[in-house]
């Protein structure tokens, strides 16, 4: 009896666990009006460390950190070109193993 009791609250704490880790987890979702709502936004500021051959579309390294970056990323340079060492502002959303771009904003040049 005890042992059955064992057994079911390890997995119930198992349940539970792989629950919240579900919450946690990032998605897209579309409302009725075909608009996607992220529920894991991020933001950060790195250096870039290698581009892909499009810049506009592929995978960027900043700071050690995968960028998936697409056609729909807004990329801005006003105080800069993209370019590898440039400083940059990422905004977007967990996916998968990295973040997808929704925007980059180049800062000029790490100091």
């Amino acid at each position: 009896m005890k042992r059955a009791v064992f057994l079911l609250t390890a997995l119930l704490l198992a349940l539970s666990a792989a629950g919240a880790q579900a919450s946690r987890d990032e998605h897209d979702d579309d409302d009725d009006h075909g608009r996607r709502h992220r529920t894991s936004s991020a933001k950060f500021y790195g250096t870039v460390d290698a581009l892909p051959p499009a810049v506009n579309n592929g995978v960027w390294w900043v700071n050690g950190r995968e960028v998936k970056v697409s056609p729909q990323t807004k990329i801005k340079e006003k105080r800069g070109r993209v370019a590898v060492g440039a400083y940059v502002e990422v905004e977007g959303y967990f996916s998968g193993s990295g973040l997808a771009a929704d925007e980059i904003e180049v800062k000029g040049r790490r100091r």
